[in-house]
């Protein structure tokens, strides 16, 4: 739109193409002309398409630029997704060391469901800002379809820990955590917490990044 400007004879630019056109013989030609002049936006037109996509631009990198926080209710696991789900941080309580690893695991999952719960209030937040714009643009049926099979998928992804991983996590098409788990008793107990905290982190982003690598390799087989 930044790159478009309508001149400040533009009507007048109008009314004399169209009265050139008129002079052309009939045919396709003149017939194809008069469709496209017909065709042409009004200032007003563009103007309001201009501030519609200004306000979908800012709104769009609002949300890109968000920051979603969880945490569990003892407030031992504090995480952050970004817009798109994806881990951006995790940290653990030093009161780690005194708890089982099977509530600090819990405790992770907790922390992963409230962010997600704040990420999708702000989706609905920005859908209900935005209502005007949505209703105004062009429904993509193909992307809609392969959203709503990419959230029913039962296909899930893990870290495949190793003999050596502390952890192990599991998350689904679109990236969202639904398992995790320890696989080292006593973990929680013989680890620093920080160290701890990038085990946790690590198994995660990859359980993630496995699954967007197969989303991207689904796109790239669709779109052919």
């Amino acid at each position: 739109m930044d790159r478009i400007a309508i001149p400040e004879d533009y009507e007048d630019r109008l009314r004399a193409a169209h009265a050139a056109v008129t002079r052309l013989p009939e045919g396709p030609v003149r017939d194809n002309a008069l469709r496209a002049l017909e065709a042409a936006p009004t200032r007003e037109r563009f103007d309001d398409a201009k501030q519609a996509a200004a306000k979908a631009g800012a709104m769009a990198a609002q949300l890109m630029s968000a920051g979603f926080d969880g945490t569990d209710p003892g407030r031992v696991v504090w995480l952050r997704l970004d817009y798109t789900g994806r881990l951006g941080s995790l940290a653990l309580s030093p009161t780690v060391d005194r708890m089982s690893s099977r509530a600090v695991a819990k405790a992770v999952q907790t922390a992963w469901d409230a962010a997600e719960a704040a990420r999708a209030e702000q989706v609905m937040r920005a859908e209900r800002t935005a209502a005007d714009l949505l209703a105004r643009s062009q429904p993509d049926a193909r992307s809609a379809d392969l959203r709503e099979w990419i959230e029913r998928s039962p296909e899930r992804f893990t870290s495949e820990a190793t003999d050596d991983d502390l952890c192990e996590a599991e998350v689904t098409f679109a990236g969202r955590l639904t398992a995790f788990r320890f696989l080292v008793p006593n973990a929680t107990v013989e680890s620093d917490h920080e160290a701890l905290s990038a085990a946790v982190s690590a198994a995660i982003e990859l359980a993630q990044r496995r699954a967007s690598d197969r989303l991207s390799a689904l796109f790239e087989a669709t779109s052919r």
